[in-house]
């Protein structure tokens, strides 16, 4: 899976929310998901499994994305709406779990920055 994301991700440092072959028809960025990628990429790193010279620049490349996201107010912004399809992300729409995520993942960037 690994891989999969490292190919997949988007010149911007996000993913598409088309992810699994619909990048064209989905292309605007998404935060939450973005988030939950960077988790686990970095845990991945920092727990041994993944190799750090592959995938910390892919890491750096999407944190680098995501903190652009955030607006001047704090809020992590483009987090797709909840729903039962992909759909339109807004600079200014957030939800509580697209800000979990955010925060999960920088708690991994904090520790891979940190060895």
């Amino acid at each position: 899976m690994a891989s999969a994301l490292k190919r997949t991700q988007q010149k911007d440092g996000t993913w598409s929310m088309g992810i699994l072959g619909g990048v064209t028809g989905y292309p605007v960025k998404e935060t939450s998901g973005a988030s939950f990628f960077i988790f686990g990429l970095a845990w991945g790193i920092n727990q041994g499994l993944l190799d750090r010279e592959t995938y910390e620049p892919v890491i750096l490349k999407g944190w680098n994305a995501l903190s652009r996201c955030v607006t001047d107010e704090g809020i992590l912004g483009h987090v797709q709406p909840v729903g039962a399809a992909p759909g339109d992300s807004f600079a200014d729409k957030t939800e509580v779990y697209g800000i979990g995520a955010f925060l999960a993942a920088g708690a991994e960037m904090y520790k891979l920055l940190s060895h």
